[in-house]
């Protein structure tokens, strides 16, 4: 997966403002900063937020873009409006406007002004015109959300940011202003997974549909396991990508948990989902699959089961089966 190209080309011409000893350095802490769940205390100086542009932006972009991708699959409504929660540099905005061809108006609500700039710049130089006209708002989550209905809320690694009760509340007021559907994306990690799996609760208990990636509304099998749903983006690295994370290969994977919500029952039967990697062998593929009855199944497709076997090799992890 890519960046769109201009906002590649956006990108690259933050970064190329920067000193490369000390962006490299940002791009260090950056990286430590996640594995530590604090992301925040990287993003302090303006080369910090041009780190994260080379090193985390199109991670993020990827995952909000493979989840989308899958919850239109089971939603084909048009989305002509947007809230993006926690924007950041409108990472979010730019996938959903690859994505969601009706969309017509974006609205980003972002804390930290210095970021919101940042993205309002990088959306200059978008061809699409929604994210040249989106309506930047710099306010907390935590503080409460603008007053209106959007046709889709996306909220991407916000809620870990969150305390719990914070969380709940986001979510509901998230659920409130949705009219069509929610999105939420987090790392895929334990505790991501965790704050989604509360979330799901929450709005099941709302009436909420679940449109992706689940495909039932029972408790979820891998919880019960100890085990936690999540998903990969591959994302292409950039040279600047590479150079900036001392990365031999030309690719990362970005390891992600996401769930999605409509205000009404979807149209299309659920389908069971690949939630592993299938394992290829000579003559025949595993894939674990998540089931519409609420249960985890191991299935072997062999090379005789010939339609089976050409569809499996269209298919990867976290597609539909």
């Amino acid at each position: 997966m890519q960046l769109p190209v201009a906002l590649r080309r956006a990108v690259d011409r933050e970064v190329d403002s920067c000193n490369t000893a000390q962006l490299r350095a940002a791009a260090l802490r950056l990286s430590q900063s996640y594995r530590e769940a604090n992301a925040a205390s990287a993003l302090i100086s303006d080369v910090d937020r041009a780190a994260y542009l080379a090193v985390r932006l199109p991670a993020t972009c990827a995952a909000v873009t493979r989840a989308l991708q899958w919850t239109r699959e089971n939603f084909s409504e048009d989305i002509h409006s947007l809230l993006d929660l926690g924007s950041g540099p409108g990472t979010a905005l730019w996938a959903a406007a690859e994505q969601l061809p009706a969309l017509d108006s974006c609205t980003a609500l972002e804390r930290d002004a210095r970021f919101a700039a940042l993205g309002q710049r990088l959306a200059q130089q978008a061809e699409h015109p929604a994210l040249r006209n989106t309506k930047w708002i710099t306010a907390d989550l935590s503080a409460g959300l603008p007053q209106g209905q959007w046709d889709l809320v996306l909220c991407s690694y916000a809620l870990n940011e969150l305390s719990a009760a914070q969380r709940g509340k986001l979510v509901a007021e998230a659920w409130s202003h949705a009219a069509k559907l929610l999105v939420v994306i987090e790392p895929g990690t334990k505790t991501g997974f965790a704050n989604l799996s509360a979330a799901r609760q929450q709005l099941l208990a709302a009436s909420a549909h679940i449109v992706a990636p689940c495909p039932h509304t029972q408790a979820c099998p891998m919880q019960q396991n100890a085990d936690w749903c999540h998903f990969a983006a591959r994302v292409e690295r950039t040279s600047d990508h590479r150079r900036l994370k001392d990365a031999a290969l030309g690719h990362e994977d970005e390891k992600f948990s996401f769930i999605a919500f409509a205000r009404q029952p979807l149209a299309v039967e659920p389908h069971a989902r690949i939630v592993r990697h299938p394992q290829i062998a000579s003559g025949y593929t595993q894939i674990s699959l998540c089931t519409p009855e609420g249960t985890l199944v191991r299935t072997t497709v062999t090379r005789s089961q010939k339609d089976d076997w050409r569809r499996l090799k269209r298919l990867s992890w976290g597609d539909r089966w």
